[in-house]
């Protein structure tokens, strides 16, 4: 048997059985109501249907500095869910929501040329095991073929910011970003397109303190993209 017959006969058959197998073993399931599903998606027609749509907003995050966030719905579920899944360390759930960012909202046409997720600090991923905004992240980039890098570190170990009162909340993540390159590896990302992957925007403070220490590389854009949108 040649090349050829392989290619054409052979190589269809094993990806056929292997998918046959893996349904088998891990038969698809709606993430919100378990309900199978006859292919593999994040969540059944009846629940996809519950997302909530919202418009792109418009975050100022100095006074030369407004940047544009886009979200899959607003913070209800089933997106609720997936984004609390971080809790019991469902990586699965974060992956899928980097899918839903994808096929869900208009990030796919907006340029970036880097995905930067939102760092834990050290102790609470140390208790998480991963990181829910770089699990996006990577799934976000296994999408566009465009590189992941971790050019943020979180310095100071804060509250949730839900465990914050809304008007302290700038106050618990000021200062709590820097850019962790040396000086002299920050001229790679001038005038690039940067997108910032976060699970969940309330007040925006988090990402605006994020986006803010971003802007010292003085790229050329800052987009970002969470699952999620308080309104």
């Amino acid at each position: 048997m040649n090349l050829h017959h392989v290619k054409t006969i052979i190589l269809p058959f094993i990806r056929q059985s292997y998918d046959w197998l893996f349904m088998l073993i891990a038969p698809p399931y709606c993430m919100a109501c378990k309900r199978f599903l006859s292919k593999r998606d994040v969540f059944c027609a009846d629940c996809a249907r519950l997302i909530k749509p919202i418009v792109s907003h418009d975050l100022k995050v100095t006074d030369l500095l407004t940047v544009k966030v886009f979200a899959v719905g607003t913070y209800t579920d089933p997106l609720r869910f997936l984004i609390l899944a971080k809790s019991w360390s469902n990586s699965v759930a974060s992956r899928q929501l980097g899918q839903l960012m994808w096929e869900m909202t208009y990030i796919r046409n907006v340029p970036f040329d880097v995905i930067v997720p939102i760092p834990l600090h050290w102790m609470r991923y140390s208790w998480r095991g991963y990181n829910q905004s770089e699990e996006m992240a990577r799934e976000l980039a296994r999408r566009c073929d465009k590189p992941v890098a971790n050019l943020l570190k979180r310095v100071r170990y804060a509250p949730f910011q839900s465990a914050v009162s809304p008007e302290k909340r700038v106050e618990n993540v000021k200062d709590v970003f820097l850019l962790r390159m040396l000086k002299e590896e920050r001229a790679q990302y001038v005038g690039k397109h940067i997108l910032l992957v976060d699970d969940l925007l309330t007040s925006g403070a988090t990402v605006r303190a994020a986006a803010k220490e971003l802007n010292k590389l003085k790229p050329a854009s800052i987009t970002i993209i969470v699952a999620a949108r308080v309104t």
